[in-house]
């Protein structure tokens, strides 16, 4: 939290476009340091069967800041310079590392040393293959499709700046709820078949955001509910891969590549089409794409299933 405030202070006092790139690595930087310790103490806190439920309820937080970033923007842009929109954040990122640091539960796990063959075995491990390509997937669906919907919206649609952003922020409104439903729904009916259905039926939704406005105002709203759904069902599952000692490296090696993925060429690959008048045909090809990579989870190993007791 420290580390992401200063970087946020370092961004706002510059116009130099070589510190604004250096500041905005230094922010990956600080916050890529999150994750992997997030998930491997959630696993370690939590036994297998709750896990579906414990990351919906983590998952809350980015939803709320896909909900609260464009109403943000949108509401106060007007009144304040871009610097000062950056400023705000730092007091509560402050205050809420002091907060966990005061009252946060810790939990200590043995990882092991630093091993360049530990990293070739995961490298080659077909299921961390897999997941990579998944958790892709659903960057994509979620924070790759956010990136470039109002711009989408505008351009294409006729929408203003203000619609654009204020549409796309309601819309992120009942992914709070539907988090918390999907890791439910992951738990009941299995991380891997919750993975496959939330794949397919977001780059269903994600094509429908190329067709007439009817369609468009329902893909809208609908395709970032079950988007949202992929998260707490992948992270349990990413969870399973390795001995608990080395999941944060797991998610580690994960999370970025499938974040460089979904939340960066993606999107780059969009925005690139759109240049040359292919907006629509760059969202609909990632909406095939999304809902293929559901099929992907028919390769995996199966789920350990709970023992029963014995009548």
């Amino acid at each position: 939290m420290g580390g992401i405030s200063l970087s946020l202070g370092l961004l706002s006092l510059t116009t130099n476009i070589a510190v604004a790139r250096t500041a905005f690595f230094l922010i990956g930087l600080s916050a890529g340091t999150y994750l992997p310790s997030a998930i491997a103490t959630i696993s370690s806190l939590f036994e297998p069967h709750l896990r579906g439920r414990a990351f919906s309820v983590h998952e809350l937080a980015p939803n709320l800041a896909f909900l609260t970033a464009p109403v943000y923007v949108a509401l106060l842009l007007p009144h304040l310079s871009w610097q000062q929109l950056v400023r705000l954040p730092i007091a509560f990122l402050l205050v809420a590392g002091i907060l966990y640091a005061l009252w946060g539960r810790d939990v200590r796990i043995q990882t092991p040393k630093p091993d360049i063959n530990l990293y070739r075995i995961l490298l080659r491990h077909r299921d961390f293959q897999i997941m990579v390509i998944l958790f892709s997937l659903g960057i994509t669906s979620t924070l790759g499709i956010f990136s470039v919907l109002p711009t989408y919206l505008i351009s294409v649609h006729g929408f203003t700046e203000h619609q654009a952003n204020m549409l796309v922020g309601a819309s992120r409104i009942p992914t709070l709820g539907a988090a918390l439903a999907g890791g439910f729904f992951a738990d009941y009916f299995g991380h891997r078949r919750a993975i496959g259905l939330v794949l397919f039926c977001s780059g269903i939704m994600t094509i429908l955001l190329t067709q007439n406005r009817q369609l468009l105002h329902v893909a809208i709203w609908v395709q970032p509910i079950l988007a949202v759904c992929f998260f707490p069902a992948g992270f349990a599952l990413l969870s399973r891969i390795g001995p608990p000692e080395t999941r944060g490296i797991t998610v580690s090696l994960t999370i970025p590549l499938a974040f460089v993925i979904g939340g960066g060429i993606m999107p780059a690959v969009i925005t690139q089409m759109a240049d040359y008048g292919l907006f629509a045909t760059a969202i609909g090809l990632t909406g095939i794409l999304i809902a293929a990579g559901g099929f992907l989870v028919l390769f995996m190993q199966d789920e350990p299933q709970p023992t029963k007791a014995s009548s």
